[in-house]
């Protein structure tokens, strides 16, 4: 019972932070130190809401409560992750992916009990504004600064021009991340769709970059002939992962490199039960393996782990799998040669 109840108060408090999220309380609260509510609520938001928010917050430790002052103030370190679009740590894509993955639930129970998936098209919008919020930040900081870094053949490469495709590019974050660092090179973002290449389109229009591009098109179907082949987090959802595996290893170049980046996870079931491996393994749940399981798909799920991903990669051809050294605790990062 007790644990139940620790489960339930953060479901709970998510939908809290969704409201404060959406509401903009959080992001009013951040950087103010510490303020009551009529200083909080002010002209923009009701007080009688804004106390219940604040009760939430406080009793599940997200802002800090002054019982002496009565006043409330979100840490720095809490808004960090909460409400700074800059940092590498931020959650609050979480605040919209899990209520849109919430939505199609009834969805996935008919699925459960009938086999067959959920469709991609299926699933709220928001799903994929919030995956986008969720990992661009990351990307856009330690992409080329770090994860690229490991491998400076790589870049000497793509410094001098190459040609590079992000299969699954999503909202274009990384595509266009490459796109920046690297203005000799040619980036062009595949994914099939057209919600996340719509928002990815717009990107690429606000930042008006010539090297990039991004087309609705699946990994099954990319052209060939590219120096560098990126995924980020996406052969787990795919319904036909080798199809899509095979296809990139044809569409790098001989001398050509394959970057597979995938949740940290253990291969042994055992090693997960903790609270990431429980997020990962829900989350999959949710929304990764019906997606993946729709039209008669395989359904890896988001904890498919290093020891799958290296078989399924040496199924299609490729002839060399190799784990990079680069701390990261929620991805692993894999060097492939074709």
């Amino acid at each position: 019972m007790a644990r139940f109840e620790e489960l339930a108060s953060g479901a709970t408090t998510i939908g809290a932070l969704v409201i404060a999220d959406r509401s903009g309380l959080l992001s009013a609260m951040a950087g103010r130190g510490e303020v009551t509510v009529d200083e909080l609520a002010g002209d923009r938001f009701s007080p009688r809401y804004v106390e219940e928010i604040l009760a939430t917050l406080a009793a599940a430790g997200i802002v800090e409560y002054r019982t002496g002052e009565g006043t409330y103030a979100l840490p720095d370190e809490h808004a960090a992750c909460l409400t700074d679009p800059t940092s590498p740590y931020l959650l609050a894509g979480w605040f919209d992916a899990l209520p849109a993955a919430f939505a199609s639930i009834d969805e996935v129970v008919e699925a459960t009990k009938n086999g067959g998936g959920v469709p991609l098209d299926a699933f709220d919008e928001r799903i994929v504004a919030g995956i986008d919020r969720l990992t661009s930040p990351g990307i856009r900081i330690l992409l080329a600064r770090r994860w690229l870094a490991a491998m400076p053949d790589v870049v000497t490469k793509l410094e001098a021009g190459g040609r590079v495709a992000d299969v699954g590019c999503g909202s274009g974050a990384a595509a266009t991340t490459m796109a920046k660092a690297f203005p000799k090179s040619t980036v062009i973002g595949f994914d099939v769709d057209p919600r996340a290449i719509a928002r990815a389109q717009q990107q690429a229009a606000a930042v008006g970059l010539s090297n990039l591009a991004f087309e609705q098109v699946s990994g099954e179907e990319m052209p060939l002939g590219f120096d560098l082949v990126t995924t980020f987090d996406v052969i787990h959802d795919l319904p036909h992962p080798q199809r899509v595996l095979a296809r990139i290893r044809e569409a790098i170049k001989p001398d050509g490199t394959y970057l597979l980046m995938e949740p940290a996870v253990s291969p042994r079931l055992e090693e997960n039960f903790n609270p990431h491996g429980a997020l990962i393994y829900g989350f999959s749940l949710l929304y990764c393996l019906p997606q993946a399981l729709a039209n008669g798909g395989a359904g890896l799920g988001a904890a498919w782990g290093p020891v799958k991903a290296e078989e399924l990669c040496r199924e299609v051809g490729f002839s060399s799998f190799e784990r990079l050294q680069i701390d990261n605790p929620y991805s692993n990062f894999f060097r492939l040669a074709p």
